[in-house]
């Protein structure tokens, strides 16, 4: 991967006097883990939003050395229902009120832990906890307030 710049920086050095190409070959050296590094980190990030483009499939990168194994997990295939027959409706569908949306969600680190980590110890996906989490929240009855205007007096005219 970082070969080509290196190869790069000591072609154009080779256009200088030794000077020169002595700091192509240093800043070769020191260049190739900053690549590597923002390398993987552009591989992930998009890794990363591939998945969330096909979940539930998903996109695994491995870093070997300087080969990447790419793996990809397409979604699971499934036929269209028939016109006539409507899909029985799943436990995850009935909560979420039949059809999905999808949602970007970029929380703080910290907070992308310990939901992982809520979610792992229910044994659920982040997906499903954060469904379920999220419903049970909506689902809340607001807090009553008393009015006012004080319990118990009435104004006015009565007829």
């Amino acid at each position: 991967m970082t070969d080509s710049v290196q190869d790069q920086l000591h072609t154009t050095a080779a256009l200088g006097d030794e000077n020169i190409r002595r700091a192509a070959d240093l800043l070769t050296v020191s260049l190739e883990p900053a690549l590597r590094l923002a390398l993987q980190d552009v591989i992930g990030q998009v890794a990363a939003e591939i998945s969330a483009q096909i979940a539930p499939g998903r996109v695994d990168v491995t870093m070997l050395g300087a080969d990447a194994d790419i793996r990809v997990t397409p979604p699971p295939v499934t036929p269209p229902a028939p016109a006539t027959a409507p899909s029985a409706p799943t436990d995850e569908d009935e909560q979420t009120g039949g059809a999905t949306s999808r949602v970007t969600f970029r929380p703080p680190q910290a907070l992308k832990t310990r939901l992982e980590r809520a979610a792992a110890q229910e044994q659920l996906s982040l997906n499903t906890y954060l469904v379920r989490a999220l419903t049970a929240h909506l689902d809340e009855p607001a807090p009553t307030q008393a009015p006012s205007h004080g319990a118990g007096r009435t104004s006015g005219w009565f007829l």
